[in-house]
């Protein structure tokens, strides 16, 4: 299986819960893919998805900003795709408390 096979599986909207949100950086590849998983469920890409953007002057998204997103917006969100690098215990626990999967991509960032 894909990264996307795998954010396929995971994205289940329902309720509030309908967006998927990916780190960066992130290919264009994996943002398109999203788009694409979006789009077949009825949803618009520029509404449901969200790229979590690193802070001002650095090029990756940190962890404990990932973490403080799904604390903070994980309710309308099913579905969390990052980097192992860009990802950590606090990030898995806010998305098993918020009701998110956790993806970590295979795809090149």
């Amino acid at each position: 299986m894909t990264t996307l096979d795998d954010v396929r599986a995971a994205h289940r909207p329902a309720g509030r819960r309908l967006g998927i949100a990916v780190g960066m950086p992130a290919s264009g590849e994996l943002i398109d893919g999203v788009a694409e998983i979006l789009r077949e469920a009825g949803a618009l890409p520029a509404r449901r998805l969200a790229r979590l953007r690193p802070r001002p002057g650095e090029v990756a998204t940190r962890p404990q900003d990932a973490a403080y997103f799904v604390r903070r917006y994980g309710h309308e969100y099913t579905t969390i795709v990052l980097a192992p690098a860009h990802c950590d215990e606090a990030v898995a626990e806010a998305c098993t408390a918020e009701g998110c999967a956790l993806i970590l991509t295979t795809l090149p960032v």
